[in-house]
């Protein structure tokens, strides 16, 4: 019974990619390394790349963005989003959603902590991190009744 119990919990762990690791998977494999430049963050940076792939094409650029994501799925991901690609400058596009609770709440120091761990990761692996602002909001409209 336990057996069965372990198995069945191990196949639901895999189908269930939380941080979304399997968005990117094949197509990190065909990244020329070193990147130039990796983008990272959420449905901003996400719309990036339909909205002008042939930028990011012709300039060496990765758009690593995903829709949704919060700081704590972002960063558990950055090692075979970011640095794996070896790139020389990683963009850090992140908050929105931890501030709008996609995954629950979390703190503003917890975020900001996941994001100072980003920047440490870049800096450890000679990457130049760039941050930009969280974009300011009124409202959520995925998350309606909230004072951002």
């Amino acid at each position: 019974m336990t057996v069965c119990v372990l198995l069945t919990s191990s196949a639901f762990a895999q189908v269930k990619d939380w941080a979304q690791f399997n968005r990117y998977a094949e197509a990190n494999k065909n990244v020329k390394v070193p990147a130039k430049v990796v983008f990272m963050g959420n449905s901003i940076t996400d719309g990036w790349w339909p909205a002008d792939s042939a930028f990011f094409i012709s300039n060496g650029y990765v758009d690593r963005g995903i829709g949704g994501q919060t700081t704590s799925e972002m960063l558990v991901r950055f090692r075979t989003d970011v640095i794996n690609l070896k790139p020389k400058v990683v963009v850090i596009m992140a908050g929105t959603n931890d501030i709008a609770q996609n995954n629950g709440y979390i703190s503003l120091e917890n975020a900001f902590g996941n994001i100072v761990s980003m920047v440490e990761l870049a800096r450890f692996n000679k990457i130049t991190p760039i941050l930009c602002s969280v974009m300011p909001a009124y409202e959520f409209g995925w998350r309606k009744g909230m004072e951002p």
